[in-house]
């Protein structure tokens, strides 16, 4: 699902030109959402696809000045998997709201949907999350029948909430180390994991399982999109 040098050419709107644009429209497109790629490489190795929230067509009515290839909503994202020849079979939804889009257009596509509301900033504080969202990945993955079916993830701008999960599974549940982890997922994304406090914590995270020793190490899938 490699478009991150090809949105980078589009998203290449003036800061100034973007805010001009969303100013007074009946849906406010997220903030910064438009600074990032959709949807960049996948993440080699794994069967994670990160990318950013999809919005429902109609945050899209009357911001002229936006291109059609900023654009990004349900069927986008289906179609940029299905050009690569692959398919997402799960997509766990991170925001900590249900405005983006309807979550019903997954269902169109036969995509199984999760919601799992997260709050911004303190992911990193709630093992809670981090132990349901690892529960769903290895629910999806031991199941024969969705094959080598991708598993979507995202968070409002597929950045921070989306890396730390992710990263947390893979160094919970396939042994990979922090730095490897964070590495890969900046990679593939396109855009590297803002959040300081997080990067600490998943670095914390491997610690605590080097001196428990309970990670369980799950397929190491390989992936070429």
């Amino acid at each position: 699902l490699c478009c991150t040098t090809y949105y980078r050419n589009i998203l290449s709107i003036s800061t100034k030109r973007r805010k001009k644009c969303c100013k007074g429209t009946i849906k406010r497109i997220p903030d910064r959402w438009l600074n990032y790629d959709p949807v960049g490489r996948d993440l080699r190795g794994t069967r994670f696809v990160p990318f950013k929230t999809p919005l429902d067509k109609s945050f899209f009515k009357g911001k002229h000045d936006l291109s059609r290839n900023e654009h990004f909503d349900v069927h986008r994202i289906v179609s940029f998997a299905r050009q690569a020849g692959k398919t997402i079979g799960m997509v766990v939804d991170l925001t900590n709201t249900d405005r983006y889009y309807n979550k019903t257009e997954w269902s169109v596509y036969g995509i199984k949907y999760l919601k799992m509301k997260c709050p911004g900033h303190e992911v990193n504080e709630r093992e809670d999350i981090v132990e349901d969202f690892v529960s769903a990945v290895d629910e999806f993955v031991n199941d024969s029948t969705n094959g080598e079916k991708l598993i979507g993830v995202h968070c409002t701008h597929g950045l921070n909430r989306t890396g730390y999960l992710i990263c947390r599974y893979l160094i919970d549940r396939m042994g990979w180390t922090a730095a490897r982890a964070i590495s890969e997922f900046e990679f593939s994304r396109g855009h590297p994991i803002e959040r300081p406090h997080y990067k600490r914590s998943l670095y914390e995270a491997e610690k605590r399982i080097s001196k428990v020793g309970e990670v369980i190490f799950s397929t190491d899938y390989q992936l070429v999109l």
